[in-house]
């Protein structure tokens, strides 16, 4: 037997995840920037039980202090460093991706499957009512939801997955609308599948796609309603940090320290910018996959 150059069967290696979604999105810059902003992330969020103690420790000394060396980011309007408080922010920003943003990927596209399979008076009647929650503006939702339920992170998660939920809702079914007609789907219909069997194997696989752009997308939307939620005080309360609150106390003390609304508000734009660009990539990708016309 012909042994393989390790050289060869490592540029195999190398070419086959080239290949593979991944290796695309990360060729891609606005998916490499936008994979390395979520690392980021997930990385701060690991190590922020290190900051707690920074993050709520008020420095009275230090009171609305510019950026220096014992406070890189500067302090607070008590003297809690700006820093840690953003390091440990970023565990509300995780939160809000892996919990409201996960769960309305759930009910958003089990709500889209049942719609667009079974069609007529339950299509109709499931669609009237997502209509009529898309109806309001995202952060009006929310609002109203958040002053219903009553202020604090539990309530927001829940205000946020109700108001991401009819979107993927939305965007399932119109893809549903057209799989279901195709031939494979008739003939597991033909053959006697169960409707549930047939919408987890032979629709849902060919919504990943889809799903995988818009959750990212609608990942950078939840972000944003989360930290308007904490700006006007309706999110996470004190003394946990928020880079939406954060940019609210900013903003009553921006003429005595320009760094305590400036930098979580970078860290916001940041984050909002790295998963529009990084739903970008994913969706260049995958059109890039799809079989052209001979």
């Amino acid at each position: 037997m012909t042994a393989i150059d390790p050289r060869t069967a490592n540029g195999l290696r190398s070419v086959r995840f080239r290949n593979t979604l991944l290796g695309r999105v990360l060729k891609d810059p606005r998916g490499a920037f936008g994979i390395a902003i979520v690392f980021l992330v997930i990385l701060a969020t690991a190590v922020s039980p290190l900051f707690d103690e920074a993050a709520r420790t008020p420095d009275t000394t230090a009171i609305l202090a510019s950026p220096s060396w014992s406070h890189l980011l500067g302090t607070d309007e008590i003297g809690r460093d700006i820093l840690a408080r953003i390091i440990t922010g970023s565990r509300v920003v995780l939160q809000v991706i892996a919990v409201s943003v996960g769960s309305a990927l759930v009910l958003g596209t089990a709500i889209g499957l049942i719609s667009g399979y079974r069609g007529g008076a339950v299509d109709a009647v499931i669609m009237r009512i997502v209509d009529a929650m898309l109806a309001f503006p995202l952060l009006v939702l929310a609002l109203t939801i958040v002053a219903a339920l009553g202020s604090g992170l539990h309530n927001a998660l829940i205000a946020i997955t109700a108001v991401v939920t009819p979107r993927i809702a939305r965007v399932v079914r119109g893809e549903v609308l057209s799989l279901r007609t195709r031939e494979w789907v008739d003939a597991s219909r033909i053959i006697g599948l169960p409707t549930f069997r047939v919408l987890l194997r032979h629709v849902l696989p060919h919504l990943m796609g889809t799903l995988l752009v818009f959750v990212a997308l609608q990942a950078s939307t939840a972000i944003l309603a989360e930290a308007s939620l904490s700006f006007l005080g309706l999110g996470i309360q004190p003394p946990e940090a928020s880079w939406g609150a954060m940019v609210s106390a900013g903003a009553s003390n921006l003429y005595r320290s320009w760094a305590l609304g400036v930098f979580p508000g970078l860290a916001i734009l940041l984050v909002v910018t790295a998963l529009n660009l990084l739903s970008d990539a994913l969706g260049q990708a995958l059109r890039d996959t799809e079989p052209t016309d001979p």
